[in-house]
């Protein structure tokens, strides 16, 4: 018998987080796959601190006493960090009633929109980017471009771990 257990944040990211942003990137938008993603983006941070806070403070240059910090450091190193944040628990609760980074307020101010061309059997992938919108006031933006953004931060982390032995 075999048994696996996630045991630390480079092994959440490797497990977890890079399968559902290689899902989201590789596939037609779906609120599962964005779901899914923006939840294991938005709570590496807690992975982080709980198995590499000495490594996380000594590479953001900063102390943190508890998770959250952490996730404050980085929404101010990449301020589309809040849009994950934002989409994370709107997918969770439905309404964002404290709190908000964002002028999103709802589950509603997330929305895939679809293009005439892309649809069909030609292989997986993103035909018409982007895909998956979030409202921010008049505007909208795109998912993509954060859920990258974000994405990038926590593999240049997890890059920086010396290696395991």
């Amino acid at each position: 018998m075999e048994i696996k257990r996630l045991e630390g944040a480079r092994n959440y990211f490797n497990e977890v987080l890079k399968p559902n942003f290689d899902e989201f990137m590789g596939t037609p938008s779906s609120f599962r796959t964005a779901f899914n993603l923006v939840s294991a983006l938005f709570h590496m941070h807690e992975w982080v601190f709980a198995y590499d806070k000495a490594a996380a403070e000594t590479y953001f240059r900063a102390q943190f006493a508890r998770p959250w910090p952490l996730w404050e450091h980085i929404e101010k190193v990449q301020p589309k960090a809040k849009f994950i944040r934002d989409v994370a628990n709107a997918s969770k609760h439905v309404v964002i009633d404290r709190n908000p980074s964002t002028s999103m307020s709802h589950q509603a101010n997330t929305s895939i929109q679809t293009a005439g061309f892309g649809e069909g059997g030609y292989g997986v992938g993103r035909y018409s980017a982007p895909s998956v919108m979030m409202s921010e006031g008049a505007g909208e933006v795109s998912l993509d471009d954060c859920a990258r953004a974000v994405f990038d931060v926590w593999y240049t982390f997890i890059k920086s771990l010396p290696a395991k032995t």
